[in-house]
């Protein structure tokens, strides 16, 4: 297990019943989301994360520690401990890209000792079920790791191994908000799908935005974010 680096900001863990655990992309880190969580921690706790290999958390040399699997076992320790503080907080998992995609499979594959209660996605696609697509998502990811900040062995954090997510995102009930920029062409049709296989789902479209629009319009992250915990 990667002992995932935590930085936590807003009210302390049970001053509210809320606590926001929030989870970046690929090739990026917690500092992503410095803008939404300034608006977010004037009420609620933000706990943003690094992914193994990425930020200030530590850079595994086994591969298998960035497995889908292996990174969802990080999650529920980062859970645990906010939960150790208060027992009663109910999480609220805010992911960007890869991290939204973390949130759907650990929303999926947990129950409720490291259950969260609400998710919002954010530039987020549910992976893939075609064979040929999911092969071309991987090399295409392994193709760009030499221009990132990070190994390209902490780069296959990244990839796509099966189509759980897609099997099975119908089964989720909890609070749902998805965002997308309408600028990012690569996500569209998957904030399409999801928003057709979740009905009960939120969907905001940022006009004006692209991949990273937790940086270019945080009030509209915060905005979702707000949303749901007013499901809660």
């Amino acid at each position: 297990m990667t002992a995932l680096h935590t930085t936590t900001c807003g009210p302390a863990i049970g001053t509210d019943t809320i606590t926001t655990l929030w989870v970046h992309g690929v090739d990026s880190d917690a500092h992503v989301w410095d803008a939404a969580t300034e608006i977010v921690a004037v009420e609620h706790p933000c706990v943003t994360i690094d992914l193994p290999g990425h930020g200030a958390s530590p850079e595994p040399s086994d591969p298998a520690a960035y497995t889908r699997e292996a990174v969802l076992a990080d999650l529920d320790a980062v859970i645990a401990g906010i939960r150790n503080a208060d027992s009663d907080q109910r999480i609220v998992l805010i992911g960007h890209s890869l991290g939204g995609y973390l949130g759907l499979a650990h929303t999926l594959t947990r129950d409720d000792d490291y259950g969260i209660d609400a998710l919002v996605l954010v530039s987020t696609g549910p992976g893939f079920r075609d064979t040929e697509a999911m092969q071309s998502w991987n090399e295409r990811v392994q193709a760009n790791a030499v221009s990132y900040s990070v190994s390209e062995l902490a780069a296959t954090i990244a990839f796509h191994m099966d189509s759980m997510v897609m099997d099975r995102v119908t089964e989720l009930t909890l609070p749902i908000s998805l965002v997308i920029g309408d600028g990012d062409k690569a996500f569209l049709g998957a904030n399409d799908y999801l928003e057709r296989k979740l009905p009960h789902a939120t969907r905001t479209t940022v006009e004006g935005a692209r991949h990273f629009v937790m940086k270019s319009h945080p009030q509209s992250v915060a905005a979702a974010v707000a949303a749901v915990v007013g499901e809660l």
